[in-house]
């Protein structure tokens, strides 16, 4: 189920505005932790508060590894300097399609990985975790 509306936190524009201003993910983390709302709430308060709400958390936890992989994109272009449109030219896709991916709203394909991977020179790897979470056993691959 959809966040409603009004509890949405807009993802690409607020990453778009801190990315102006920040130049490590370090740096980022801590800014958007101390950003504040216009109505006088810091996002990671409002983000909490949401977070009671099993709706709300539920959609949120779905749609954690598209965000992350969101930011992972937008920072690893900024990086290198690129826009959207230089980096669908290297992929072979639009400009739309990198839209979509750093929106943090979208699944990514394991094809799409790979192209993100060669276009960044390096390569999107995935794979299993088992058992305990503190120190898991990982079986990945390269794509």
């Amino acid at each position: 189920m959809p966040i409603p509306e009004s509890r949405r936190v807009p993802l690409g524009r607020m990453l778009r505005e801190v990315l102006a201003v920040v130049s490590t993910p370090a740096n980022l983390a801590h800014r958007m932790s101390k950003q504040v709302s216009p109505i006088g709430k810091s996002v990671a308060d409002d983000i909490k508060e949401s977070l009671e709400d099993p709706e709300f958390r539920a959609e949120y936890e779905r749609l954690a590894p598209y965000e992350e992989l969101a930011r992972i994109v937008i920072m690893r272009r900024a990086t290198l300097g690129l826009t959207q449109a230089e980096l669908a030219a290297r992929m072979g896709t639009t400009a739309s399609a990198i839209s979509r991916i750093e929106s943090g709203q979208h699944a990514t394909s394991a094809q799409t990985l790979k192209k993100l991977g060669d276009a960044f020179g390096g390569r999107a790897v995935v794979g299993f975790e088992f058992g305990p979470a503190k120190h898991p056993e990982r079986e990945l691959i390269a794509l």
